[in-house]
């Protein structure tokens, strides 16, 4: 009975490894209000650091801009991550972004481009990741942002706060 007791002290608590820590890697898609495009992830731990790139160019466009591009890196911490059974598992995370984002619009009206805008964002929020088949990931966030607009014409329109949503699908691997 001694001998029972002290097994049963000594087996560490955290011994399972979860769905997101097995697979420390992803490569995907992220979208949101303000950056998109693709994925990296790399998680160290509890940790993990995201980064996303994102371009579009088009000099004859049927869009709003001629170019748009977007650089971010999230750094995510989790707080709670639990396995449902071997094909469904999950996290709860906090995450802080650092982004910048240009833009050239076009003025569909006058048939030429507007000057260059960029713009500068720092976020935080909270994430839900769900992992199917131990593979697959769709993360969905809400972050608040706080923005800056260098090349604004004004200061009263050079800062802005938002509440944005963020989703990703990555495919998670080792």
């Amino acid at each position: 009975m001694i001998v029972l007791l002290v097994f049963l002290v000594t087996i560490p608590l955290h011994a399972q490894t979860f769905a997101y820590q097995k697979n420390p890697y992803g490569i995907g898609i992220q979208g949101s209000p303000s950056t998109w495009g693709l994925t990296f992830l790399q998680r160290f731990g509890e940790n993990a650091l995201q980064g996303v790139v994102g371009l579009t160019y088009n000099p004859d466009p049927l869009y709003e801009s001629v170019l748009t591009y977007a650089v971010a890196i999230d750094y995510q911490r989790t707080l709670f991550g639990n396995d449902f059974n071997e094909y469904l598992g999950g996290q709860l995370y906090s995450s802080i972004s650092l982004a910048h984002t240009g833009e050239i619009p076009y003025d569909s009206s006058s048939q030429t481009a507007d000057p260059f805008e960029a713009k500068i964002i720092v976020g935080a929020g909270f994430g839900v990741e769900a992992l199917f088949f131990q593979n697959f990931s769709l993360s969905l966030e809400f972050i608040y942002i706080f923005y800056y607009i260098p090349t604004a014409s004004n200061l009263h329109s050079a800062f802005g706060i938002d509440l944005i949503p963020k989703i990703a699908l990555c495919y998670r691997f080792r």
